[in-house]
């Protein structure tokens, strides 16, 4: 991820050609903002908020380029290919640990705040004898990415258990392969989240448990992330992007837009769509929470210490 960063002139004010951001309206070109994703559908309000016209509203052409994760999209973040990607909370605390210069510019999804709203789940085959936590020991566990919230969350899951953390083993498969792998008996359990959840019980696996909400209640979990050295050569850009965002979250609480969101943007099929659980979404950092969570990464061997909030956090002008 060590990568050299490459500067990018990306919507300065005083451009020949008169671009610029965060003023909206007029005949002013757009400026030109890249977003890597994973299509999921804790991004429905970001997908609203594009098709609202909310980022075109503060001077901004946002594209967006389809991924695997947050780890895979580093490299073009830093390299000023991509200006933000979406990622979670605890990739983002080992990279600065590693010394690579990320910052979080916006909250996206927390984790459930009750038991029955979760968008995570421990699916595991009906005919597999996992009933409860205890029948995880020695088990296979499918997550979306190493060194991420699998780890973390089954640590603590486990420990209160009292079992140890250290009895279970991790893959890395890609959300919308993991059922898959549960029934082909290749990895006992996947941690997935929505629509894969709804899909794979249809499919006849059974949703063990809500490991974010077992882990901590309403644990932050997504973000949308840039480089610290790219956000400070380009604080209209930036900011603009942020005020479209956080727009784009105020908008969540219409479920029904959600929804169809969620269907548009994610091949999930409607009557899927209005099926699956929606995320937690929050536009606010809630630090207090992510101070819980750099204490159980370094308590579980993801980080040698507890992160520097302020560092890893951008502020909004």
């Amino acid at each position: 991820m060590l990568v050299v960063l490459a500067l990018l002139a990306v919507g300065c004010g005083d451009d020949d050609d008169g671009e610029s951001a965060g003023g909206g309206g007029g005949t002013e070109e757009l400026t030109p903002v890249t977003v890597g994703i994973i299509p999921i559908g804790g991004l429905a309000p970001f997908y609203y908020g594009l098709e609202q016209g909310y980022f075109e509203d503060e001077g901004l052409d946002v594209s967006t380029e389809i991924g695997f994760g947050g780890a895979e999209f580093v490299p073009s973040v830093l390299s000023g290919e991509y200006q933000f990607a979406v990622g979670e909370y605890l990739s983002l605390m080992l990279a600065r640990q590693n010394g690579v210069e990320l910052q979080v510019v916006s909250n996206l999804t927390n984790g459930a705040e009750t038991p029955d709203r979760g968008t995570d789940a421990l699916l595991v085959a009906p005919d597999s004898g996992i009933d409860s936590v205890d029948d995880l020991a020695g088990k296979t566990i499918a997550v979306n990415g190493l060194q991420g919230m699998g780890e973390v969350g089954l640590g603590a899951i486990l420990e209160k258990q009292g079992l140890d953390p250290a009895g279970v083993s991790f893959v890395e498969v890609g959300f919308p392969e993991m059922n898959a792998a549960v029934a082909a008996g290749d990895v006992d359990v996947a941690w997935n989240v929505e629509p894969f959840i709804t899909l794979g019980e249809q499919e006849g696996l059974i949703n063990l448990l809500d490991p974010l909400y077992e882990t901590e209640p309403s644990l932050p979990v997504g973000l949308v992330f840039g480089s610290q050295e790219w956000l400070e050569e380009n604080p209209e850009v930036a900011n603009a992007f942020y005020r479209a965002l956080q727009r784009s979250l105020e908008a969540a609480s219409d479920e029904e837009a959600m929804r169809e969101a969620i269907a548009a943007n994610t091949e999930t099929p409607p009557d899927l769509a209005a099926e699956v659980a929606l995320d937690n979404w929050q536009p606010e950092i809630d630090r207090a929470k992510l101070v819980i969570l750099g204490q159980l990464a370094t308590r579980y061997g993801i980080l040698d210490e507890e992160p520097n909030l302020d560092e890893l956090i951008w502020t909004a002008e």
